[in-house]
């Protein structure tokens, strides 16, 4: 199946290739390998520029011609920020079964998870996830972000495109550092399938190392994706980021060029041979001074730079990256001063609105992932219906606590008790504070009653 230019390439397989028993035939399996190296170079592009290793640094001059490179790593900053808004505050869960949920999640540092996770969804376009088994006492899941350049889930060509099987391979090494060969390690519903090839690309060479149960119910290896087309977040300006590069690594070279500017004499000699010439310049150049004799006339061949339409060529350049990646520059006068929420929300609602397609994503694999989580605890005794967990997820941004609850306040009367609770801090259970409004009612009433004293009236 094809996609457009940019953006991922989905493998699509019927379910008819399959083994008679469902299982994965080694060619599918390594069909399926091939095709994913093929969007290596996509991949690997993404991950460069993330790095700061731009396209301006392949850039080549002719010698003796200054060649400063500037980076101005624009991928970063997008994929930092966006990364941020979103998973910079922790998942919360709430309902039946979430204590449980959030015990485990403590175990695994969900938090620190779900950013790394995260960074790769925004660098990629899309983030795997492993589920597995720890090898404890008492053994519980564990989850372990995979690198999306060596990992991807094949899916069926029904409409609903349900997941088939997962993979990931890994280079194996010797001292020397010499790639060997390759561990692959295969994903299905029920079976964890390790095998070890010299050549990714020979099915023939697959020799099986290892099967085990899982005992997920489902893929372990679980497909977190950026948007509909699985783009990167600072893809789409990647030629924009490029031409920034170009305009600041030229505007340093014209300012290099300058002290190694070409001085033109007019009616003067410097010498009669080139001799003399070579002797008077390394002169002039030592000390500093130049004698001319009447009519005699020396100045610098420069180029001519205009600063002021350079800067706003730069501006324009960096106005559309931020525009068109949806993630603003936080430095920039728009955001300096103290502005209104409702004026700081129509300068974030780019952002916003990437934040809401992330997020509803990300949700997508956070209930796979609850899903599996629960077939386990019912496995070991314990029955948890991931339908009944809530999930809330939280922006990251400054609060404006007293204005929320001055609103609250101001509300009474015309909104719900529950309702303005929950537009002051959706995290907050509606029953749990009433219950403790109450008892802190109740405590107040028995202390008043023993700072005055109780009166029994009688009647005569």
């Amino acid at each position: 199946m094809e996609s457009d230019r940019g953006a991922q390439k989905m493998i699509l397989k019927d379910r008819g290739l399959l083994s008679d028993d469902g299982s994965i035939p080694v060619r599918l399996l390594c069909r399926c390998i091939t095709e994913h190296e093929m969007e290596a170079k996509r991949l690997n592009k993404l991950n460069d520029y993330m790095d700061g290793k731009h396209e301006i640094l392949r850039r080549r001059m002719s010698e003796g011609a200054s060649n400063i490179r500037v980076v101005a790593n624009h991928a970063e900053y997008i994929s930092d920020i966006a990364t941020g808004y979103v998973h910079g505050a922790a998942i919360s869960y709430s309902g039946t079964g979430s204590d449980m949920i959030d015990n485990l999640f403590t175990k695994n540092e969900e938090d620190s998870h779900n950013a790394d996770l995260g960074m790769d969804i925004s660098i990629f376009g899309r983030g795997y996830e492993l589920l597995y088994m720890n090898n404890e006492e008492n053994p519980y899941v564990e989850l372990a972000v995979m690198n999306p350049r060596t990992t991807n889930v094949v899916k069926d060509t029904t409409v609903r495109h349900d997941t088939i099987f997962g993979f990931n391979y890994v280079p194996k090494m010797n001292l020397e550092g010499v790639v060997i060969g390759y561990d692959i390690f295969q994903y299905d519903d029920y079976w964890t399938t390790h095998y070890f090839t010299g050549s990714l690309f020979q099915y023939a060479a697959y020799k099986l190392v290892d099967v085990q149960p899982h005992y997920f119910g489902d893929c372990p290896l679980i497909e977190y994706s950026n948007n509909k087309k699985q783009r990167g977040d600072f893809e789409g300006v990647i030629t924009l980021i490029d031409a920034y590069n170009l305009l600041q690594s030229d505007r340093m070279n014209d300012k290099e060029a300058l002290a190694d500017a070409l001085l033109a004499i007019e009616n003067a000699s410097l010498g009669d041979d080139m001799e003399e010439r070579s002797e008077t310049a390394e002169f002039i150049k030592k000390e500093r001074i130049l004698e001319l004799p009447d009519g005699g006339k020396a100045y610098w061949l420069t180029k001519q730079m205009n600063e002021s339409q350079i800067e706003v060529l730069k501006k324009a350049l960096k106005d559309d990256i931020h525009e068109f990646s949806k993630v603003p520059c936080l430095t920039d006068e728009n955001f300096v001063g103290n502005s209104s929420g409702v004026a700081m929300k129509y300068k974030l609602f780019g952002l916003e609105q990437l934040g809401k397609t992330k997020e509803r994503y990300f949700k997508k694999g956070l209930f796979k992932r609850l899903k599996m989580i629960c077939n386990i605890f019912f496995i070991m005794g314990t029955y948890v219906d991931y339908k009944e967990i809530n999930v809330s997820m939280k922006r990251s941004l400054p609060v404006d606590d007293e204005t929320l609850a001055k609103i609250a306040q101001d509300t009474e009367g015309f909104i719900s008790w529950e309702t303005r609770l929950k537009r002051y801090d959706p995290e907050l259970d509606p029953e749990l504070e009433r219950k403790k409004l109450q008892q802190e009612k109740e405590a107040k009433a028995d202390a008043n009653a023993k700072a005055f004293g109780s009166y029994d009236f009688k009647t005569t």
